[in-house]
C-alpha cells in the first residue's frame, strides 16, 4: 500500500501547489481584479486537498524507507523537512492571507510583497516535490519499470557463509519454491531478527551472484559496521532470511552473437558472476568480456572461479586489474580508454554493462560516451551507499 500512496500523494501534492501558482501568475497577467479575487479565495479550500497530499506524502516516505537514510532514499526523506516547513510557514499562512485581503478589494503594495513570497515559496516546493518525482522514477525504474510493479516476497532461510575476498563474504540462501531470476538481477534483503538499525536501514539491495540455475540463491558483501552486515556476518546457519524480487534490468542481451563488456569494479562483480555461470551453464560464454578492477587481488571477490572459468572457455575472457598491484603480474591501475580498446580494439559496437560504486560507474559512462558508444549500448548499476 506504501508504494502506491506515496507516489500518488506526492503527484497531487505537486499538482495542486502547481495550480495554484500557475492560477495566481495568470490572472495577476491576464485576469480582471474579479479574476484574482476568485482565485484567492479560491485556493484556500484548495488547502484540504494539499495539506493532507503532503502529510501522506512525507509519512508514507518515512514508513516505506525503513530506516534507510542513504542513498536516493536519504536523499529524498532530507528534501521533505524543507517542504513541510514552507508549506506550514510559508505557503499556508499566506494562502490565508492574501484571500481576506483580496475579499476586501485591498490590493496595496504588502498584498503584492506577500503574493510574490508566495509564488517564491510555491516554485520551490514545486521544485523540491519534482525532483523527489524524479528520484522516485529512478527507484521506480530499477524495481522493473513500474512503482506499481511489487516484487514477491519470501521467507527462506541461510544454509552457509564463505570468505570470496579479503573482508568479503559470500551468503548462501535455500531458494524459495518458485524463485526465477535473469541472471544480473537483484533483491531486496531484511533480517527478521535484526533488532538494530541505522542509517542505511533495515533493507539492503544486494545482486544475485548465483546463476538462475544454481540450486542456491547467493549474495556477497563486504563486511563493513552496518548493523545489516554485522547481522549477516553473525547470522548462524538455519536462521531466517526476507527477500524480495527479483528487481533490475541489468541483464544479458538474449543475442549470443553479440559481444558484451562487463566493466565491474569491487562489489559490482556479482551480477556479472550470475551472468557469466548462466553463460558458461548454456554455453554462450564465448561472447564475453570481463574488466574487473579492484585495490590488490586479496580483494578480488571471486577471483579464482574467474579465471578457471577464462580457462576453460576460450570465448570468455578476464581482464583483472588492480589498483594497488604488489606483485600482481596482470593489469594495473584504473580501467581506461587503452586498456579496453588493447584487449577489445572496435570499442563502439559491443553492449556494455557496468556496475561497482558511483565514481567508477560515472568515470566508464564519460570514457564510453567520449569513445562513441551509444547510450542504449550501455547498462549500468551503480552500488551506491553499498
Amino acid at each position: 500500500m506504501l508504494k502506491i500512496v506515496h507516489p500518488v500523494a506526492g503527484l497531487i501534492a505537486v499538482l495542486t501547489i502547481a495550480t495554484f501558482w500557475l492560477s495566481t501568475a495568470l490572472s495577476e497577467l491576464f485576469g480582471s481584479e474579479a479574476a484574482v479575487i476568485a482565485v484567492k479565495t479560491a485556493i484556500p479550500r484548495g488547502l484540504f486537498i494539499l495539506i493532507p497530499a503532503l502529510a501522506a506524502t512525507g509519512g508514507s516516505g518515512f514508513a516505506w524507507s525503513k530506516g534507510q537514510r542513504q542513498g536516493l532514499v536519504g536523499t529524498k526523506l532530507k528534501r521533505m523537512p524543507f517542504i513541510a516547513v514552507n508549506g506550514i510557514v510559508v505557503l499556508i499562512p499566506a494562502a490565508l492571507f492574501l484571500a481576506s485581503k483580496a475579499r476586501g478589494g485591498e490590493f496595496d503594495t504588502t498584498f503584492y510583497i506577500v503574493q510574490a513570497l508566495e509564488l517564491i515559496a510555491g516554485a520551490t516546493n514545486i521544485t523540491l516535490l519534482g525532483l523527489a518525482i524524479r528520484d522516485g522514477m529512478k527507484l521506480a525504474k530499477w524495481r522493473r519499470g513500474s512503482f506499481l510493479k511489487r516484487g514477491v516476497a519470501y521467507t527462506t532461510s541461510l544454509i552457509g557463509k564463505e570468505n570470496v575476498a579479503r573482508g568479503t563474504l559470500a551468503i548462501h540462501l535455500k531458494k524459495p519454491e518458485g524463485f526465477a531470476f535473469k541472471a544480473g538481477q537483484a533483491v531486496y534483503v531484511t533480517l527478521p531478527g535484526l533488532k538494530e538499525a541505522d542509517g542505511k536501514g533495515r533493507v539492503r539491495t544486494f545482486s544475485i551472484a548465483s546463476a538462475p540455475d544454481d540450486a542456491d540463491l547467493v549474495i556477497a558483501t563486504r563486511l563493513t559496521d552496518s548493523a545489516l552486515k554485522r547481522g549477516l556476518a553473525s547470522l548462524p546457519v538455519g536462521s531466517a532470511v526476507e527477500i524480495e524480487g527479483p528487481y533490475g534490468d541489468l541483464t544479458l542481451h538474449d543475442d549470443a552473437a553479440w559481444l558484451a563488456v562487463f566493466l565491474a569494479g569491487g562489489m559490482g562483480i556479482t551480477p556479472f558472476r550470475s551472468m557469466i555461470r548462466d553463460a558458461a551453464t548454456h554455453a554462450r560464454a564465448r561472447n564475453l568480456i570481463l574488466f574487473y578492477s579492484n585495490r590488490s587481488a586479496e580483494d578480488a571477490a571471486f577471483l579464482s572461479e574467474l579465471e578457471q572459468t577464462a580457462r576453460e572457455n576460450p570465448g570468455f575472457k578476464l581482464v583483472a586489474t588492480m589498483t594497488d598491484a604488489g606483485d600482481w603480474q596482470g593489469e594495473r591501475g584504473f580501467i581506461t580508454r587503452e586498456m579496453i580498446e588493447r584487449h577489445l580494439g572496435d570499442i563502439a559496437s559491443p553492449v556494455f554493462c557496468l556496475a561497482g560504486p558511483p565514481a567508477m560507474v560515472a568515470a566508464m559512462e564519460t570514457l564510453l560516451k567520449a569513445a562513441g558508444v551509444k547510450a542504449e549500448n550501455v547498462r549500468v548499476e551503480v552500488f551506491a551507499g553499498y
